[in-house]
């Protein structure tokens, strides 16, 4: 059976239990997520709901959470927690991304003004929940600062009710909502490490706990901190297709390929299954895991799959013509099976009004396709583009995306270069592709974005330069940016090959080998 025909099979399995699920729970069509204590003013037959709806807040089950906390409305509609439940699932932190007027229905319905929310909340904790979630959607016009202004009044309840741990996880995770692409230091996210990892200490079926763990270390030198969290979390609430990817993100980070394919296979069929049941559009969370599923098959070699996985979201662009979300992830998909097979196939370099000629990873991956081709032109044009993008991208004030389009625009530079002999050039822009990446920008916390690691392009372009002992360098710095990635770990074996250096080329050969699900015979040849 193909491994297409496997994942169908999984989806038509998990549909069935997830719809077991939510027929079991007899008060809300949210399946449980986990354990949780949250006491509350509500009424006694509408706890049902709104725990469930809560725990799919922990989870990032935004939709499924919406519901739930509606039906815990209908039952009681004086319950002012239901009505912040429903306006908490409108902000998803970690995106930066809300919702306000959809928040502010949610909260009106309950009462007009802050003041008159505040005297239907049951208790001093329910008027500090109220006060927090009026700092969250309108304590200022600029995100970011509302963002701070909820994490403090969380920290603020967090200070006199330390043993809750409800309010303790989502002060863990107010603290990571105020992370930025690029921010320096450590310091929240540490915080936050330890809050989740204290209530997962007290609670180990507490999905919040888990989860928050795991996206507060998930990073090449924290990782492994959250190993435990992460080999439990898909067990915690197995019915979230969000709770079924994230342990991959500990396991990517570590190089357990096998088990990110795994987590990814599971997750996107529960993406597929939640979709149906909710009615929901395609191109989110299924998308998200198709894409981890696609590198992760690319990483242990097996090409084939990974096309697989290209051709499924192909095929969900086919069945939504005009649904640029789902398109953008199919190209984001495409761009990174071409830039990590070189299988350039048709390839073109489409008007730049168009989605393929706005897309910075698919230009880039033309671009690159050309080069390799010796078509200097097409690659140059490409180049072109990726300036022009850069300089329009700096002008909006997006400085971190800029950073990101530059790093592309130089692997590009410097692989033209090198494909017309020109080494000290290509040399010299590789190099300071990687300077940009490593001291500007925040380490992956998934398959990289820009798709091809600096340090490893710099690798590569040294290695064609015959800079062997340079190249050693730039990869043992690549795997330290990117860990495990399988491309720095082939190219190293090869370059200290080259260098004379056998102990470490024949200890990368062997970490290749034996790594669990690898497609050894893809990768034998280049040994």
């Amino acid at each position: 059976m193909s491994f297409a025909k496997n994942t169908k099979l999984l989806i038509v399995l998990l549909m069935g239990s997830f719809l077991m699920a939510c027929s079991q729970s007899t008060n809300t069509n949210v399946p449980s997520f986990g354990n949780i204590s949250f006491v509350n003013s509500g009424s006694p037959e509408a706890q049902a709901a709104f725990l469930s709806g809560v725990k799919a807040l922990h989870s990032f089950q935004f939709d499924g959470a919406r519901i739930a906390f509606e039906e815990a409305q209908s039952i009681d509609p004086s319950f002012a927690m239901a009505y912040w439940g429903q306006a908490m699932s409108d902000n998803h932190p970690l995106w930066a991304q809300q919702d306000k007027k959809a928040a502010a229905k949610a909260l009106n319905r309950l009462a007009p003004t802050f003041e008159q929310r505040l005297a239907k909340s049951g208790s001093e904790k329910e008027q500090a929940y109220m006060t927090a979630i009026e700092a969250l959607y309108f304590s200022s016009d600029d995100k970011l600062e509302r963002d701070f202004a909820y994490s403090s009044a969380l920290a603020r309840m967090h200070e006199k009710w330390p043993t809750d741990h409800e309010i303790s996880i989502f002060y863990a995770l107010s603290l990571l909502g105020t992370m930025r692409p690029g921010d320096d230091g450590y310091r929240r996210q540490a915080l936050a490490a330890s809050i989740a990892m204290s209530v997962f200490k007290e609670n180990e079926n507490h999905p919040g706990a888990a989860h928050f763990t795991i996206h507060s270390l998930d990073d090449p030198e924290h990782a492994i901190l959250a190993l435990p969290a992460a080999t439990v979390y898909a067990n915690i609430a197995p019915s979230s297709a969000h709770a079924l990817h994230m342990p991959s993100h500990i396991f990517l980070q570590l190089g357990m390929w096998n088990r990110v394919v795994n987590s990814n296979i599971e997750a996107y069929a529960a993406a597929v299954s939640n979709n149906k049941m909710l009615g929901l559009k395609e191109g989110r969370e299924d998308f998200h895991t198709l894409s981890w599923l696609a590198y992760a098959n690319l990483m242990l070699g097996h090409f084939d799959r990974a096309e697989e996985n290209v051709a499924m979201a192909l095929a969900a662009v086919e069945r939504n013509p005009d649904d640029a979300r789902i398109y953008y992830g199919y190209l984001n998909m495409r761009a990174r099976h071409v830039i990590e097979t070189g299988d350039c196939g048709e390839t073109e370099l489409k008007n730049a009004d168009s989605n393929e000629g706005q897309h910075i990873a698919w230009v880039t991956a033309v671009g690159m396709c050309a080069a390799k081709d010796l078509d200097i032109n097409t690659a140059t044009a490409a180049l072109n583009r990726l300036s022009m993008m850069r300089e329009k991208t700096e002008l909006s004030g997006k400085t971190y995306n800029a950073l990101q389009i530059q790093v592309y625009e130089k692997e590009l530079g410097a692989l033209i270069k090198a494909m017309q002999g020109e080494f000290d050039g290509a040399v010299a822009l590789a190099k300071e592709a990687s300077i940009i990446e490593l001291e500007n920008m925040s380490a992956p916390s998934g398959p990289p974005v820009p798709m091809k690691p600096a340090a490893e392009m710099y690798g590569e372009i040294l290695a064609a330069a015959g800079r062997y002992d340079e190249a050693v360098y730039a990869y043992k710095t690549s795997l330290n940016w990117v860990p495990n990635r399988t491309p720095s770990i082939l190219g190293l074996s090869l370059v200290a090959t080259k260098s004379g250096n056998v102990e470490l080329a024949e200890e990368m050969q062997t970490k290749l080998q034996s790594t669990p699900g690898m497609n050894s015979d893809r990768f034998s040849a280049s040994l």
